[in-house]
């Protein structure tokens, strides 16, 4: 299996191959990107005016018995400073996102693909449908500040990353396997997807049937032993209508780190306009209070998004996927048993960790991203077990 895949940049895209002659971009949304460079824009005029502002100073006549000598250790022309260059990187930071774009053009039997990367030529390449293997499905995990959401791919593969095509991509899982299935047959491949033992093929006349039909079928055996010990990183509790699978801790990675980075780093934000509200109520007098409390709720946030845990609570008809916070927890999606057409171990390239994708036509439950593989392969064979028994 290829480790290698190529990035896309839009996170909603769906080719129309209904016609022979088709054409598609794949480039950043402008309206998702316009807000940072809106407000970019208005923090460097923000701070290029409290800048110019802080050396025109001024005199102002105090009696001497009144007069507090008074030295921050930051000037405030500095945080004024500050503000010009973080709105100038983000206005800068966006419109280059928005630059870089690829172009895809089917005419008759051969795809062109033209790529523009921010600080390279274009790369323009030709190739025949015919070289073309499959069609994959696959799932990444988008990190977005705090936030994970999932962007469900469906590309036109070729060994070689560089001319795979894009042809749906969402962050919705509605219709997800629904719209698989419709390219595999327009395009007359098999249907491919990334797991744990490498790049599987389903062919066509699988495609539409469910777990339960595939293992009467002999194409699926379920391989699970109930005397199997139960990862040490897998909490399980039967009650009376229903089993529960829980993450047992919360495991970090690189993304976590980062945002623990900001969390502090907001927290020593917030901690020095609080104990400096006279250097910072020159420039934001009537916000002062208002931008700590923000800063608050933003890291109140952030922690219960980073202590959240997942959970698959399996029912007798059904499968439910719950997010169980601190305080609280959340259904976050849920399929019926009798629709599921696949349970797989797939991989999210952007981190190189495996997690359990429980599929049906219309909706995709993913779990356990940050789990260990010979966990996961247990979570897929106890879940494979429950469905076909």
């Amino acid at each position: 299996m290829h480790n290698i895949v190529p990035s896309h940049f839009s996170n909603k895209l769906e080719l129309n191959y209904k016609k022979r002659d088709a054409f598609l971009t794949d480039r950043a949304d402008l309206k998702l990107l316009l807000p940072g460079i809106v407000f970019g824009f208005l923090l460097f005029l923000l701070g290029v005016y409290e800048w110019s502002n802080a050396f025109k100073g001024g005199t102002e006549i105090i009696p001497a018995d009144e007069a507090i000598v008074y030295r921050p250790v930051l000037a405030v022309w500095f945080f004024d400073l500050c503000f010009a260059l973080v709105g100038i990187g983000m206005v800068v930071t966006n419109i280059l996102l928005y630059i870089r774009y690829n172009k895809y053009k089917f005419i008759g039997k051969k795809v062109t693909i033209i790529k523009r990367p921010i600080l390279h030529d274009k790369l323009i390449m030709q190739e025949e449908l015919k070289n073309y293997t499959g069609v994959r499905f696959r799932v990444e995990f988008l990190q977005s500040g705090f936030l994970t959401q999932n962007r469900y791919i469906i590309e036109l593969y070729h060994p070689n990353p560089e001319k795979i095509v894009p042809l749906y991509l969402s962050t919705s899982a509605k219709g997800v396997r629904k719209k698989w299935k419709e390219y595999a047959r327009q395009f007359k491949l098999p249907a491919m997807i990334d797991t744990d033992s490498g790049l599987k093929k389903i062919e066509l006349k699988n495609l539409n049937k469910s777990v339960g039909q595939l293992y009467k079928l002999g194409i699926i055996k379920d391989e699970y032993d109930q005397y199997d010990p139960l990862p040490d990183a897998i909490s399980f509790v039967r009650k009376k209508d229903k089993m529960v699978l829980k993450v047992r801790k919360i495991l970090w990675d690189a993304y976590n780190l980062l945002a623990w980075l900001a969390i502090f780093l907001i927290a020593a934000i917030v901690l020095l306009v609080a104990t400096n509200p006279d250097i910072f109520r020159q420039a934001f007098a009537s916000t002062i209070y208002s931008m700590i409390i923000a800063g608050i709720l933003v890291i109140f946030v952030a922690v219960q998004i980073l202590f959240r845990k997942e959970k698959l609570v399996i029912k007798k008809h059904k499968i439910v996927n719950t997010h169980k916070y601190m305080l609280f927890s959340t259904k976050h999606n849920e399929i019926m048993k009798k629709d599921i057409e696949a349970i797989e171990v797939s991989k999210n390239p952007a981190t190189g960790r495996f997690f359990v994708s429980i599929i049906s036509e219309d909706n995709t439950i993913t779990f356990g991203a940050k789990m260990a593989i010979k966990d996961l392969q247990w979570i897929k064979r106890f879940l494979i077990h429950e469905i076909v028994r």
